[in-house]
């Protein structure tokens, strides 16, 4: 279970003439969006980006929850094989 208490990373930082603070090796490689509340605070909450096709899923809860009740069906061994559907595909779309 991750540790969800804020710890220290830098004691004191300072932004540049550009308003940046480098905050070093432990936050490489990962997208962040930014949030500041009236004290001042800034959190990094870390984000992952999700094509903008593939984004509805996620604006609709009840197809989110029904694509989640079948993974876990799945993950349970409770799906049933309807054969292959490859007769149905059509390979000619180009946008997949």
């Amino acid at each position: 279970m991750p540790n969800k208490e804020f710890q220290v990373v830098k004691e004191i930082v300072q932004p540049d003439s550009r308003g940046r603070i480098s905050l070093g090796t432990e936050v490489k490689s990962k997208t962040y969006r930014v949030l500041a509340n009236d004290l001042g605070e800034i959190l990094l909450e870390p984000v992952v980006a999700v094509p903008e096709r593939e984004a509805w899923l996620f604006k609709n809860p009840g197809a989110l929850s029904a694509v989640k009740h079948g993974l876990q069906e799945s993950a349970d061994g409770l799906g049933t094989s309807l054969g292959s559907f490859a007769e149905y595909a059509d390979l000619s779309r180009e946008d997949e």
